[in-house]
């Protein structure tokens, strides 16, 4: 099956689909800046991604402490205070505030919504019960245009025709199932059992998710590519649904040979008294009625695997390796925010906020053929936490190389000697 994926032209993202390493390679081939300062320019970037690299790590470190008590993988010993509504809160904060550095955007209850309504691509149509979960959270990363090949049974065509589909080039998941007290308070509550009936139900329901005890459970799931319209997909407790199309089709062959087994069964009940010929004809019959059975059974397999197939090259990584996926990404994210700042700070000398901003969006638009939004707050940010800004008024200036890489080495320095890592 063909594919050709592309950026929207109309869409502007914050995601710099760029790797670090390219982008200071591109940097130093554009000409802007002197070629006697490349040496210097390199050793900045190599001190800065180190520096942030260390300073990243602590962070990753402190985020898989707080979810390790809520890793539905984890094979450790926990202490029971571990596992707190605290501690979930800070969890949740913590790696919302990551998605945001990774730039990652937030989807939307209405664009949700909207994209359930829709049957997927490949024909499969799945649902899914929100009411299993304590908290839902979808985040993406790129949006693009995915054009592939498809027959289009609609339109009675035979040949394969380009479609257009919305994809999240990068599709964050973030699922709390309801904990074990929770199912029993709703099936009492809502369902109207009794305590014992509750918490039957309760381990029933902890078991589609693979959960054994009363402790909360959050799932991290990281994919790619992911069409907008198979959503539903990523969750652990879709039910597959037949499409129209198939139940037609179903009733179509499979009823109208059964109505006629029936008849023909019926036929020869009433033309024989041999007992045994009786008993072949409702054999008959009978096997008849199970060949339709076993096609719908069939439909809902292929559907089945159909959905396993895709989500087996959709998935990118899962729970504790889901975290180490976005704080690296997180973390290459922030440094070209900081490099590119400083870089034409550098280049074009003291100048304003709104105009940094415009530069760099014009450059990236000019060389890369990508419209997007940059992040100016953040890589302004980053390059006067690390002391490498003058200012004056409203207008922004980098201090020099020179000087820029002695404050690199000296925080560098403090971070080997243990005096500082935040």
């Amino acid at each position: 099956m063909q594919s050709n994926t592309q950026y929207q032209a109309d869409v502007l993202e914050r995601f710099i689909p760029i790797s670090l390493s390219r982008l200071i390679s591109d940097l130093l081939t554009a000409e802007l800046l002197p070629t006697e300062q490349h040496k210097a320019f390199k050793q900045f970037c190599s001190t800065y991604t180190s520096l942030f690299h260390a300073q990243s790590h602590a962070h990753l470190q402190n985020l898989k402490q707080l979810y390790l008590p809520f890793n539905p993988d984890r094979d450790t010993l926990i202490n029971a205070q571990e596992n707190s509504d605290t501690q979930l809160t800070h969890l949740k904060d913590k790696l919302y505030d990551m998605l945001e550095d990774a730039n990652y955007e937030r989807i939307s209850e209405d664009d949700l919504n909207e994209a359930l309504n829709k049957i997927s691509p490949y024909g499969v149509q799945v649902s899914v019960d929100f009411e299993d979960f304590s908290e839902v959270a979808l985040f993406y990363r790129g949006s693009a245009i995915q054009q592939k090949l498809y027959r289009n049974w609609k339109k009675f065509s035979f040949k394969k025709q380009p479609i257009d589909i919305l994809i999240y080039r990068r599709l964050f998941v973030l699922l709390q199932p309801k904990n074990r007290q929770q199912w029993i308070e709703h099936f009492i509550n809502n369902k109207k059992m009794s305590v014992q009936k509750a918490e039957k139900k309760a381990d029933e329901a902890l078991k589609v998710f693979g959960i054994s005890n009363d402790n909360d459970v959050v799932y991290l799931k990281l994919f790619k590519d992911i069409p907008r319209e198979d959503l539903e997909m990523q969750f652990p407790n879709t039910r597959i649904q037949m499409r129209l199309f198939d139940k037609i089709k179903l009733a179509v062959t499979g009823g109208g040979g059964t109505a006629g087994g029936v008849m023909a069964t019926i036929g020869k009940l009433s033309a024989t008294i041999d007992p045994i010929s009786a008993l072949i004809a409702i054999g008959g019959l009978l096997g008849l009625l199970w060949r339709q059975i076993s096609k719908i059974f069939s439909q809902r397999a292929k559907y089945s695997a159909t959905l396993t197939k895709n989500l087996y090259f959709y998935s990118l990584d899962n729970n504790m390796g889901a975290l180490t996926y976005l704080a690296d990404t997180a973390e290459a994210e922030e440094c070209k925010e900081a490099i590119l700042a400083y870089f034409f700070l550098l280049v074009d000398g003291e100048t304003s906020r709104a105009n940094l901003d415009q530069r760099i969006e014009s450059y990236i638009q000019e060389k890369y053929e990508i419209p997007m939004d940059f992040e100016i707050d953040d890589g302004l940010a980053k390059l006067h936490k690390s002391s490498l800004l003058s200012r004056s008024d409203q207008l922004i200036n980098a201090i020099p190389l020179a000087e820029a890489n002695s404050r690199l080495r000296q925080q560098w320095d403090q971070v080997i000697d243990n005096k500082v890592i935040a």
